[in-house]
């Protein structure tokens, strides 16, 4: 079955870029710098930072929550809000919940808050880049660049989708009817996959003349069946039509083309 449940994460830090804040620290201990930062806010007695950018991994189908720090230069006597926001340069665009503010308590510099990810929508490494709004009086996060100057820095997650089970492409090449062309995976006497098909009636794939697309799906007995309306496969009258499941090792789960009948079915275990 499709990946449902599995907790993984791991997080590591970027020493790349150093916040102002912890610049502002350093500065206490180093006289006599040659090369000044080009920002005043750098030497705020109210900076509040994200901490160091994250690296998450998460398994599909799995929702996990990951803990973003922030820290305030100095404790105030009153609650401190901060809006968040995602910035558009985010290439992440599903599968995860940031909140819209967080609050530093009154005699606090330091509070987290949660971003809720959920595995699935991450098919390559896309990064959540989440930044504070500015507020009169409050330094938000910044860095230095190479040349001494102070920007503007974000908090970013880069998060990329793990398969706990096993990955299985399934690949069709239509012959000159693909609009007779149905497929179901079948586990457990149940349909979790399916394409060419519409209520009880094959509707197949017209105008297309290939079909890709891969599934993580955990250890089981599986049974794949391939359709056609016309009872006479995909190959080789009418073209030269051919279908093939394999797992990401390259071993082979199910293929064919040439059948008689409605339907061919090819069972396999993971």
């Amino acid at each position: 079955m499709l990946i449902k449940k599995f907790k993984m994460m791991k997080i590591n830090k970027n020493y790349k870029y150093i916040s102002a804040f912890f610049l502002l620290t350093l500065s206490l201990f180093i006289v006599g710098c040659e090369k000044e930062v080009n920002d005043e806010s750098y030497i705020s007695n109210d900076f509040v930072s994200f901490s160091f950018d994250q690296n998450v991994e998460v398994n599909i189908g799995e929702t996990i929550a990951v803990g973003v720090d922030v820290y305030a230069s100095s404790a105030k006597s009153t609650d401190r809000t901060i809006e968040l926001y995602v910035d558009d340069s985010s290439t992440a665009t599903a599968g995860f919940s940031v909140p819209s503010s967080v609050t530093i308590p009154a005699g606090a510099t330091q509070v987290s808050f949660d971003v809720s990810i959920t595995g699935g929508s991450f098919s390559s490494t896309s990064s959540i880049v989440i930044k504070m709004t500015a507020e009169a009086g409050l330094d938000i996060p910044t860095s230095v660049d190479d040349d001494g100057n102070v920007v503007h820095k974000p908090h970013n997650i880069n998060v990329t989708d793990v398969c706990p089970g096993t990955n299985v492409t399934f690949d069709i090449i239509f012959d000159n009817y693909p609009s007779e062309t149905a497929w179901q995976l079948v586990s457990g006497g149940a349909v979790i996959e399916q394409g060419g098909i519409s209520g009880t009636s094959i509707v197949g794939y017209p105008g297309e003349s290939s079909f890709n697309i891969t599934w993580c799906l955990e250890s089981g007995d599986y049974t794949l069946v391939m359709y056609d309306v016309y009872s006479d496969g995909i190959c080789c009258t009418y073209g030269d039509g051919s279908y093939e499941l394999k797992k990401e090792d390259g071993t082979i789960l199910a293929s064919g083309g040439a059948w008689t009948g409605f339907s061919e079915a090819t069972n396999f275990t993971l």
